[in-house]
């Protein structure tokens, strides 16, 4: 019975913050929170939801950082207004496989949450 129950517990764990992408996007590894990393063409987005339900980022404000080859660029992002997502500002390259990318958001309340993407 204990060995089921880890083997319960374990799985929960593993599942914790991995939801689909609900707008085309790549979901970050893990974590409390999910953040799902969304480029369409110039634009990049990082939203934010906990157990599939958005998470309001009114007010937040935070950094992407996408590496390549060892070499890092950094990106402000901010809320968009009145959503669970924050928006890059100038325009974030193209990420290909082998990128990983770091997303830091601090809300309005001052609590910081980061998603870490790895893109395969």
């Amino acid at each position: 019975m204990t060995a089921l129950s880890l083997a319960v517990l374990c799985s929960l764990a593993v599942a914790h913050g991995d939801w689909p992408a609900q707008h085309g996007g790549i979901m970050n590894e893990g974590g409390e929170t999910s953040f799902e990393l969304i480029q369409k063409g110039k634009a990049t987005t990082v939203c934010l939801s906990d157990h599939g339900k958005p998470i309001a980022t009114r007010g937040a404000t935070g950094t992407l950082q996408v590496t390549r080859a060892g070499k890092e660029t950094r990106h402000d992002i901010k809320a968009v207004a009145n959503g669970n997502c924050l928006a890059a500002s100038g325009a974030v390259m193209a990420l290909r496989a082998g990128d990983t990318a770091l997303a830091r958001v601090e809300q309005a309340d001052g609590s910081v949450v980061i998603g870490r993407f790895a893109v395969r």
